[in-house]
């Protein structure tokens, strides 16, 4: 069967598994062995290739930057890298772990799973034309698909078998209700900042003496004006025009999406373990079975060797030719819908071959398929166009040295100024700004003043850019700045302020004192004694996680100082704990809860075996891959 499926393969599926190399690559090139090492890293012997380590990378930067809108530092792209390069490690040292331990997904079990992927399915069926077109258009390594496939496969059920064989004893799981369910009983104070302002006066002379000690607080940001020129996809695609000649040709060339082979629907029980002489015995003896009106789908679960189909009634689904060539296929194709065959002979074993339906081939017509070919046909020749386009516009620009405006009359293409860019720049000037920082302040485009090399903004999407003038960061003039400081110097007061009322309250309280009145008058907001829950949404999450962070009190309040993440500060006044109630939660619930922790608990369990795997494993990592000139 597996074999069935490389027929005609290409790469598309390798692609997808994949993903593309980046763009920048296409039009460069890159040569990894330049940089020092072949390999991000060896793995007892192992080795983790570059080429997906980089590629790796650049999709947890773009994921990031896509997130944050935010430039990426030196330190973090360090970081970004050996993130990705210790969980590729880890990866490297599962799979090691699983080869040698002899254990390897079997055939079957990879058919299976690659006759579930719906990119290879039609209205819910494996179509084996299907899985073969898409093979044909993109073209396909086979092996290292399966390899991939094999890999995926073998990760997840070592996961899956530890996750599970986690488990909560009854007297841990009781624990933990009794803890998760806690209700605890609170009250607290809030003292907010920006009430307080309204009364906080900053001296003129403590604002200039804090501009004085601080100048180096208060700098212009750098920031340059730019001239770029882009090669934008989309609108490439709206201005190739196209005629019926054109299409109908086109037509031609596509043929073969528009058109379905002839299918068969087959289901069949395998003898494959033991002699011929004997399996053929067999596979006679169960055509007799059949044809004295014993049910096929039952035979094939009682007697067939396939493990993949048996439990499926021998079901073999959707099949054209070339999936099964020789003899079986031989058969299945001269057989009318309900006709039953055997003893049929093959390198798997011998066969009975039940054909239950036919669906012949059809060629969907010209007409029919102008509309979806007018739309591949601009996106061909509009991708064709834009790399064309890319390539001769990074040329050109490269000729040019160090300026664009030559550039842009060859290419008739619009020489576009984008003034004062800073680096804290975001999407409000480029829909991905990062690319655009980082070549705009390299040194080669600030300091030197040459054209940038290609940037890639998105799959479609690239210009070329030039630094036309450079504003490096100065100090700010004190009036341009006084405002912020004194609204800096302010809040600073008024947390004070604020923190002071907290400690005085909380004397009060230890006193025997009684808080609402004084809180109050102190511009702050008392909340009287209520239960919490973990899952009480009304109170603020920080008042919330301290009061179930605090031990539980013995005989007096406890008191607690909670300082918010805006400035605000808080008293927290935790009065009692009482345990949750097992009992008191639905049976649905508990067990729910209880897969859930049990599920958790084998999470940690597995990240704690591939941590020791990775422990004990024999790493070399070339020193040059956390250089920052490698990246």
């Amino acid at each position: 069967m597996l074999q069935g499926f490389r027929e005609g393969a290409g790469r598309w599926i390798t692609i997808a598994v994949l993903g593309l190399i980046a763009i920048s690559f296409i039009f460069w090139g890159i040569d990894f062995t330049t940089l020092g090492t072949t390999f991000a890293a060896k793995v007892n012997g192992q080795e983790v290739s570059l080429i997906d380590f980089e590629r790796e990378v650049q999709n947890q930067q773009s994921q990031y930057q896509e997130l944050y809108r935010a430039e990426l530092t030196d330190e973090l792209r360090g970081e970004l890298r050996r993130n990705v390069l210790e969980r590729l490690i880890r990866q490297q040292a599962l799979l090691d772990r699983i080869r040698t331990s002899g254990y390897q997904i079997s055939d079957d079990r990879l058919t299976a799973s690659i006759r579930t992927i719906p990119a290879f399915q039609v209205d819910g069926e494996f179509s084996i034309d299907l899985y073969r077109s898409q093979l044909l258009n993109q073209g396909l390594s086979p092996s290292g698909f399966e390899s991939l496939q094999r890999e995926q496969l073998e990760l997840l059920e070592l996961q899956q078998g530890i996750l599970n064989s986690s488990f909560y004893m009854p007297n841990e799981f009781r624990r933990y209700l009794e803890v998760f369910n806690q209700r605890r009983e609170i009250a607290y104070a809030l003292f907010e900042v920006d009430t307080l302002l309204e009364k906080i006066f900053v001296n003129e002379a403590d604002i200039e003496a804090h501009y004085a000690l601080n100048e180096d607080l208060y700098l212009s940001e750098e920031s340059v004006d730019l001239q770029y020129i882009e090669v934008l996809g989309s609108a490439i695609a709206e201005e190739v025009e196209y005629s019926t000649e054109t299409l109908e040709a086109y037509y031609e060339e596509e043929k073969y999406r528009f058109q379905t082979e002839e299918q068969r629907k087959a289901r069949h029980i395998l003898f494959a373990n033991g002699d011929d002489a004997e399996l053929e015995i067999r596979a006679q003896m169960a055509l007799m079975r059949i044809e004295a009106g014993e049910d096929f789908l039952k035979l094939a679960d009682e007697l067939s060797d396939d493990v993949g189909t048996n439990n499926q009634g021998g079901d073999l689904g959707w099949l054209g030719k070339g999936a099964l060539e020789g003899p079986f296929e031989d058969a299945l194709f001269i057989m009318e819908v309900g006709d039953t065959q055997g003893p049929i002979k093959t390198d798997f074993g011998y066969h009975v071959i039940r054909l239950d339906d036919i669906v012949f081939g059809d060629v969907q017509p010209f007409e029919a398929a102008k509309e979806e070919l007018a739309v591949d046909y601009q996106n061909r020749e509009a991708e064709e166009l834009f790399y064309s386009l890319a390539t001769e516009l990074a040329d050109l620009s490269f000729a040019a040295f160090d300026e664009l405006e030559t550039v842009s009359t060859q290419m008739n293409l619009p020489l576009k100024e984008v003034s004062n860019f800073k680096r804290s720049e975001n999407a409000s000037v480029f829909s991905f700004s990062e690319p655009v920082l980082q070549a705009a302040f390299s040194r080669e485009v600030l300091e030197l003043g040459e054209n940038s090399a290609l940037v890639e903004l998105a799959d479609d999407h690239v210009l070329i850019l030039r630094v036309d003038a450079h504003y490096p960061s100065v100090q700010q003039p004190y009036e341009e700045v006084r405002a912020e400081i004194e609204e800096e110097l302010a809040r600073v007061q008024a947390e004070a302020e604020a923190f002071e009322r907290v400690t005085s309250l909380t004397t009060l309280l230890r006193e025997g004192g009684e808080g609402q009145v004084f809180t109050e008058e102190q511009n702050g907001n008392w909340r009287e004694t209520v239960w919490v829950e973990r899952t009480t949404t009304e109170i603020p999450t920080e008042i919330l996680a301290a009061s179930f962070r605090l031990e539980k009190p013995r005989g007096t309040r406890i008191f607690e100082h909670v300082a918010m993440t805006n400035g605000d500060q808080a008293l927290l006044v935790l009065s009692t704990v009482e345990a949750g109630q097992p009992e008191s939660v639905p049976r649905e619930q508990r067990d729910q809860r209880l897969a859930q922790v049990a599920q958790q608990t084998g999470m940690y369990e597995f990240s704690g075996y591939a941590s020791e795997l990775r422990e004990t494993a024999t790493v070399r990592i070339p020193e040059e891959i956390f250089d920052p000139a490698f990246y």
